[in-house]
This record gives C-alpha cells, sequence and structure tokens, in this order.
C-alpha cells in the first residue's frame, strides 16, 4: 500500500495570478497549508482533536521550490508524505502538480513539531502521533527530492543595508482559528517585498515592463523562530544578498514589533525571465552592478 497522502485538489482562480501571469507564491503556500492539515489528519490529528486539544503540528522550517509555472484555469493535485521522525521532530514533504501537464509545480520540504497553540511552547510527539509517523516513513527513492539549500542563508539578526520592505498589522481574516498568522498572509509579505528591493536597486516597474520582464521565485528557505499573533505590529527588513549569472538571493527578516523579534528569516533564490518566451535571462545589469558593499552577504 502506498505511503504516499492525498492533501490537494483544485484549480487556479484567476484571482491568485499576479502581473508576471502565474499562481503567486503567496497562494502556492496557500495550498500548501490546505495539504499540511491533511498530513496531520493522516497522522492522527484530526481537526476536532486539534480544536479541542489545542496542540498541533506546526513548521519548525520551510523550503519550497517552485518548479514549473501555472496560470488561471490550472488544474492541480497533491500528495504528501514522511520522510523521517528525528527526536521530536518530523521532516515531511508536499508535492502539487499541474495535473492537466502530469508536472510537478512545486515541492515543500518540512520539518514540524508538536506545539501548544495557546502557549506556543513546543512539546513531546505524543506517542499516537509518533507511531503513525514511523508507519508512513519511506525515502520515497522514486520521488523527487531537492538537494540541501546551497549557499548563504539570512541569519536571525538585523544586517547593515536591509531596508523597510512592509510594515502591517495582523488582522483577524490573516489568522487561524488559534489567533496565529497564516502561512499564506506571511508570504505575501516576502512577495510585496520584492518590489521594493527591485527599485532600491534601480529598476522601475516602467523600465521592466519596457524590457518585457517578469520575475520568479525558484527557492524559499523559511524557519520560524517566535509566533506572529493577531493585532501584532509587523516590519519586514529585506536586502539583496547577491546576484550572479542568471539568478539573485533575497533576504528577509520579519520582525515583531511589539517584543522586537525576529519572528521569521527567510532566503529567497529567483531569477528574470522574457514575458513572452517564458524563458529566463541573464539578470539585469542593475543586478550585477549593484555595489558588492552594500549587498548583505558583506556582513556575514
Amino acid at each position: 500500500m502506498s505511503k504516499l497522502i492525498p492533501c490537494y485538489r483544485g484549480a487556479v482562480e484567476a484571482w491568485e495570478c499576479d502581473q508576471m501571469g502565474h499562481m503567486n507564491v503567496q497562494f502556492y503556500m496557500s495550498k500548501g497549508s490546505d495539504a499540511f492539515g491533511h498530513f496531520q489528519n493522516a497522522l492522527g490529528l484530526s481537526p476536532a482533536l486539534i480544536r479541542e486539544a489545542k496542540k498541533g503540528l506546526r513548521f519548525k522550517t520551510l523550503r519550497i521550490q517552485y518548479k514549473s509555472e501555472v496560470h488561471a484555469g490550472a488544474v492541480l493535485h497533491g500528495f504528501c508524505g514522511m520522510r523521517k521522525v528525528e527526536g521530536d521532530i518530523l521532516h515531511g514533504f508536499i508535492h502539487l502538480f499541474d495535473t492537466a501537464q502530469d508536472r510537478l509545480s512545486a515541492a515543500y520540504e518540512f520539518t514540524a513539531q508538536f506545539t501548544d497553540y495557546v502557549t506556543d511552547e513546543p512539546l513531546p510527539l505524543p506517542d499516537f502521533v509518533k507511531v503513525s509517523a514511523e508507519a508512513l516513513c519511506d525515502a520515497h527513492p522514486d520521488l523527487y527530492q531537492p538537494a540541501p539549500f546551497a549557499g548563504n542563508m539570512m541569519p536571525r539578526k538585523p544586517l547593515a543595508n536591509m531596508f523597510e520592505s512592509c510594515r502591517s498589522s495582523v488582522d483577524v481574516w490573516q489568522c487561524d482559528m488559534f489567533n496565529h498568522i497564516e502561512m499564506r498572509h506571511v508570504v505575501g509579505y516576502f512577495s510585496d517585498a520584492a518590489t521594493h528591493i527591485i527599485g532600491a536597486i534601480g529598476l522601475t516597474r516602467g523600465e521592466i515592463k519596457r524590457r518585457n520582464l517578469g520575475s520568479a521565485a525558484l527557492d524559499y528557505y523559511t524557519e520560524f523562530h517566535a509566533p506572529i499573533k493577531m493585532s501584532a505590529p509587523i516590519v519586514l527588513k529585506s536586502g539583496l544578498m547577491g546576484a550572479e549569472g542568471k539568478i539573485f538571493r533575497f533576504g528577509h527578516n520579519l520582525v515583531n514589533v511589539d517584543s522586537g523579534e525576529i519572528a521569521v528569516t527567510t532566503t529567497v533564490l529567483g531569477c528574470y525571465f522574457d514575458m513572452t518566451a517564458r524563458k529566463s535571462v541573464p539578470l539585469p545589469e542593475e543586478f550585477t552592478n549593484y555595489p558588492k558593499e552594500k549587498l548583505l552577504t558583506a556582513q556575514l
């Protein structure tokens, strides 16, 4: 019997697509969050049990690779699975497919831990969850698994030359039933920040349009350090980490203004592409000519 868990079936709505003409990263995350609910349910953490106990799994780290773009009207399906159990940490994955093309669109690799949703304290993994997880463990050698994330990653500390790329507060409709911000909206902040980073480098929206360029995320690596709850004021600090060939690297720190804590750190790899040919192109010279001393990696 397959140890894969069916976890998503749906479609891409027109309002989920951005100015690049493809589904935006925040809606990839929305579908990944839906899939994670099925992952928990397969381990015995049913919605009813989570509501009653106020305990369940929460991401510790999350890696998302965007493998092929999807557009409005595309039909999608996904499955998830367990790679290994390491102490109280679960290592799992979610694969989201373009159904009509039978093509992998996004691969999510994550670690998760059992957490008290009221106090936000990590807890030992319950025996029944551990037993279920171990029964589902499989190397899945025939399925795609990304290589380890390479290169510099955003540290959990302020760096010179970071600038404010988003300022907001967490609204009730952005939260789950336990008043924690949903991951879709965290990724939405990162997506919005990209335009500000591009502007800081010296590219205007008009110039990008004139050159017929679009941009696409290729790889996100995110670490979760502290909770962000309803009404929290947040600031996103961002900066360019590096740019070479066809690949740029951004870094983000999501800060809870009340506590001053850096709650989330994210490293993003991306590229530019020709909007007509839908093929990647060399980075604009504004990236490659950006002063090296202003790169975040100069301070690591």
